[in-house]
């Protein structure tokens, strides 16, 4: 399993505009990336962190999505 979940990823995971994530950063205290974008790269975010952020806020029952990490207990 991948340590990162690039912006893309976290985009179409939570079908939100690129805005809307930085929004969540600055106002809902979503994690800040790990590895920033350069160039044509985009940003890489841990894991773990999202996860927590996402179980933290209820978004696994609100959004209806699947984990990040199943193998949690």
């Amino acid at each position: 399993m991948s340590k990162y979940i690039s912006t893309p990823d976290l985009l179409e995971r939570y079908d939100i505009s690129k805005g809307t994530l930085i929004n969540w950063r600055s106002r809902k205290d979503f994690p800040e990336p790990l590895i920033k974008a350069h160039g044509r790269t985009s940003s890489r975010y841990g894991i773990k962190a999202v996860d927590d952020w996402e179980r933290k806020n209820g978004l696994l029952d609100s959004l209806d999505i699947q984990p990040l990490i199943s193998n949690r207990s």
